[in-house]
């Protein structure tokens, strides 16, 4: 039996619904895929047997949203003719990002362009000083030291204060009592709002200014902050070694580098991973640290990379990714099933939290949190750092960040109290079973555009024998 012809993803191509299709996937990306990949099942039972590629109308695109493990892979491992990629980041983020990010730069550039530019950026984030993870377990120390005693944290607001201290200190040299730490800080918030704005024009009366164009305005500012700062004290920046030629380079990456976006992933990423290991039940202990304190150092290093793998699956910090398919292209589905064809022109949108809790990809306990899942090496990779040749450059770094850190408060003897209650973030952390949660859970408890975590603060005390938590 010949295999049906390729066909357009399910779903709408409504201008007039796009605007509400908008306003709910900028609510709540889960609860917006979810719902159309129900809706899709329900519809085609005999059809899907895990994620559907849906279509929908967002900011005036034609958009298929792919959320399979397998589908995401072939996007974003597509090498197309020539080497010259078939799905490009450029033209999808221009509007977004293009504005806000200096030219060139590795987040927007394509093909060749970007193969380039990646060579000598991989060579230069090898190069890094090993010194500088020491750097974070002192940071880390000196924060927890801050916590006062037997009082309750907002633990994602907590973690985003000490992502602060360690990205600027550690690619510009800033300590918080530093003036442009709490300059640079403001403009990249500035920077943010804008880039994230429902209303992507940048106004300008003399009076009022709109979040796009106070974005704007805050990179420009920043540019100069940091390349002044590269001329006078390049010692500051790891990159240090870098000629006058390559400063302008460098300045591009830094202001990257050290987001806003970039502190809020970090934090989304130590936010979970701290649940998961400090108050998250194990074999009747009280939480998963508790039982590494006194384990081989090996064994605690496997442990504790299986259970940050785990938690970059379940809770990946940015929620995805978009690429535009610049011909008409075909994404391939289980067999029986139609492909899926994508037009020239249309965007792809990549969700990252659809595929790390993909049941083909995973097996059975696809939605619920295994701390030992990943010590054997045998799952599914990771694509919460994207795959292919655009991986993220700074995956290797922030996962030796986010280990050093829970390393540095494992070592200090740092114990979390807290109870997690919201339903919403029990099933992004991957403590219940996904079906027992309502998709109106993760609109309502967790926030999920820039970056994914609790809506709402997580209060827990943290108690250590350092400083003020002793």
């Amino acid at each position: 039996m010949a295999d049906p012809p390729p066909q357009l993803p399910a779903g709408t191509s409504s201008t007039l619904r796009g605007l509400s299709q908008n306003l709910s996937f900028h609510s709540s990306p889960e609860a917006f895929i979810t719902t159309k990949v129900l809706e899709f099942q329900r519809a085609h039972p005999n059809l899907i047997n895990s994620r559907a590629v849906v279509r929908a109308k967002i900011l005036n695109r034609n958009v298929a949203i792919v959320s399979s493990h397998a589908q995401i892979q072939q996007v974003l491992r597509d090498r197309g003719d020539g080497g010259e990629p078939a799905y490009t980041a450029s033209e999808a983020y221009d509007e977004l990002m293009a504005a806000f990010f200096p030219s060139p730069n590795l987040l927007l550039a394509d093909g060749m362009g970007h193969a380039q530019m990646r060579e000598g950026w991989e060579q230069r984030m090898r190069e890094l000083p090993s010194g500088l993870t020491e750097v974070v377990g002192e940071v880390t120390k000196v924060h927890l030291g801050s916590v006062p005693f037997d009082s309750e944290i907002d633990l994602y607001d907590w973690l985003k204060t000490m992502c602060w201290k360690i990205l600027l200190g550690m690619f510009l040299g800033l300590k918080a009592e530093d003036t442009e730490f709490a300059e640079i800080e403001q403009l990249q918030e500035e920077l943010l709002r804008g880039q994230f704005s429902l209303m992507p024009v940048s106004i300008n009366t003399g009076v009022w200014k709109s979040p796009r164009k106070k974005g704007i305005t805050a990179k420009e500012k920043l540019q100069k902050i940091i390349a002044t700062r590269l001329e006078k004290q390049a010692g500051a920046c790891p990159f240090a070694h870098a000629n006058t030629v390559q400063l302008e380079d460098v300045a591009n990456h830094v202001l990257l580098f050290t987001s806003s976006l970039a502190v809020k992933a970090l934090a989304s990423l130590l936010t979970a991973f701290l649940l998961n290991l400090f108050l998250f039940p194990w074999n009747d202990n009280p939480g998963l640290a508790s039982s590494l304190d006194c384990t081989d150092e090996g064994d605690q290093a496997r442990i504790l990379r299986s259970i940050l793998l785990e938690t970059e699956r379940l809770s990946p910090p940015i929620v995805g990714v978009m690429r535009r398919s610049m011909r008409e292209t075909v994404i391939s589905t289980p067999q029986g099933e139609p492909d899926i064809q994508i037009p020239g022109g249309w965007d792809v949108w990549l969700y990252f939290v659809g595929g790390g809790r993909d049941p083909v990809a995973i097996g059975e306990t696809w939605d619920r949190f295994v701390p030992d899942r990943y010590i054997d090496g045998s799952v599914a990779s990771s694509i919460a750092f994207g795959a292919g040749r655009k991986t993220c450059l700074g995956r290797d770094l922030i996962r030796d960040l986010a280990l050093k850190v829970a390393t540095t408060l494992i070592d200090s003897g740092a114990r979390m109290d807290g109870e997690i209650e919201r339903p919403g973030v029990k099933g992004w952390l991957g403590w219940v079973k996904n079906d027992s949660i309502d998709v109106q859970d993760w609109a309502k408890d967790m926030k999920q555009l820039p970056t994914q975590h609790p809506a709402d603060p997580v209060f827990v005390r943290i108690h250590s024998t350092i400083g003020a938590g002793s």
